[in-house]
């Protein structure tokens, strides 16, 4: 009887996280139109992740256990499950908005920054395994790390090219005819 009852909560909690999933998914507005996330694939695997681990888990804890031969079958899933979770968890924190005078961004962990381009004091472009890595600093501490192939950064590179021809980033304003514009 106590596998049954342990079925039916199962799969009753995978009922309840497929709804809460798809009821925020189809009431989400977008915030503003360059407010930029993960790749779906991050979205994907974590899902696939989370998954295989209540199958895993529904088929290891349904099942008598009187020889201890599922205890690492049981183990597993809650790992993967785990796993999957932490893969759904840093595609909803992570954003990246690049605007005229500043980039915000929220990192995986949910901690969010805002990094004013007069603010930079170091940005640097590397190549790490094969792909880009875009550096970029604050004087106040944030520090900014991606992949510059996957996100459009273009405001944070133009006012770059605005660096590289006046010889310091631009001041709030100056990138778009506000005030603070230097006539040269």
């Amino acid at each position: 009887m106590s596998a049954f009852v342990v079925k039916i909560l199962l799969v009753l909690a995978v009922l309840i996280l497929v709804a809460a999933a798809v009821s925020r998914m189809r009431g989400r507005r977008s915030v503003g139109p360059v407010r930029q996330r993960m790749p779906k694939l991050v979205l994907v695997v974590g899902a696939l992740f989370v998954a295989v681990g209540g199958l895993m888990a529904l088929a290891s804890f349904t099942e008598k256990n009187t020889d201890g031969m599922l205890w690492p079958m049981r183990i597993a899933s809650l790992v993967i499950g785990l796993g999957g979770a932490v893969f759904l968890v840093m595609y909803r924190n992570f954003y990246v908005e690049p605007r005229v005078d500043e980039v915000a961004f929220r990192t995986i962990w949910g901690r969010e920054a805002v990094i004013a381009y007069s603010d930079i004091v170091d940005y640097h472009v590397r190549t790490s395994g094969g792909q880009l890595q875009l550096t970029v600093r604050a004087a106040s501490g944030p520090r900014l790390r991606l992949n510059p192939r996957i996100y459009d950064l273009s405001p944070l590179l133009r006012a770059n090219e605005f660096r590289l021809h006046n010889g310091r980033w631009p001041l709030r304003g100056e990138m778009h005819g506000g005030t603070g514009t230097v006539s040269r």
